[in-house]
């Protein structure tokens, strides 16, 4: 059962509800209720000193990037209170994200070679727990048009159709057709296009970057490297990256987060030059 929220907190869930999923409506208002319980005052007398002795008390507990959201949570909340002095003045704590790992395109082409699944994740750049839901229903072999369902969004709208690329489609159409189908009209296992465990995805990918000697590099790897050399080409072609249509293709929720590959994309140019 989940905690009970402070009343204030409770009326910030509710408003954010009308626009969030439930869950992530709960999450930040579970973040605002602790700092409320913690400052035990009407909102009118909260200063911002207030904030700053929380953020002090949760620094033996929580690392940056909690207390960092938890900055996050109060804005809004002071926002949606109309309180935008406390708003202004809620200062948000700076934290070193680590710098996503990614391989250049000589090395992703040795790692996934023609291997459908390596190859799909690649192009699509998906997560790993994004690769079960591939159907083939979903799929137009002529056009390379597919769903896919984006899974970080938390209850938001996270279908998109995307294009597989002309090499991938390729690959990808013969692994489908190298696939027996029942009396239905499909295979045994039914509309998935890669009946994979999670497990046995990583694997796959494991063993071909092991033989490599690709050390460190995870299955998410692909989906770093992926979304890095959209960028590289953007920049290398136009001198400038569409970062909305990049968000979009990544399924980010923010634009920042995908303009941290785009600095990546830059510095790797600037090193080459």
């Amino acid at each position: 059962m989940s905690p009970k929220l402070h009343p204030d907190a409770e009326k910030y869930r509710e408003y954010l509800e009308y626009d969030s999923a439930p869950s992530t409506a709960y999450n930040y208002s579970r973040d605002v209720s602790k700092f409320l319980n913690y400052v035990d005052k009407p909102l009118e007398e909260i200063t911002p000193l207030d904030i700053t002795n929380w953020y002090l008390s949760l620094e033996e507990k929580y690392t940056a990037r909690t207390i960092w959201r938890y900055g996050w949570a109060l804005r809004k909340f002071f926002d949606v209170m109309g309180l935008p002095e406390l708003k202004r003045r809620t200062p948000i704590v700076s934290y070193d994200v680590p710098e996503p790992r990614w391989l250049t395109r000589r090395q992703v082409d040795a790692v996934i070679g023609d291997v459908p699944v390596l190859c799909v994740s690649y192009d699509l750049a998906l997560r790993v727990g994004e690769v079960r839901y591939l159907t083939r229903s979903k799929y137009n072999r002529s056009t390379g048009e597919i769903e896919v369902l984006r899974l970080k969004h938390k209850g938001r709208r996270n279908s998109y159709i995307l294009q597989v690329s002309d090499w991938c489609r390729v690959i990808l159409n013969e692994w489908l057709d190298g696939d027996p189908l029942g009396r239905d009209g499909l295979p045994p296992h039914g509309e998935a296009i890669f009946p994979l465990s999670v497990e046995t995805i990583q694997t796959v990918f494991n063993e071909r970057a092991a033989l490599l000697a690709h050390v460190g590099y995870t299955f998410h790897s692909l989906r770093h490297s992926r979304v890095t050399h959209i960028a590289l080409a953007e920049l290398e072609e136009k001198g400038v990256v569409d970062e909305l249509s990049l968000s979009k293709f990544a399924g980010h929720l923010r634009v920042e987060t995908t303009r941290m590959y785009v600095h990546l994309a830059t510095r790797h140019l600037a090193f080459k030059t």
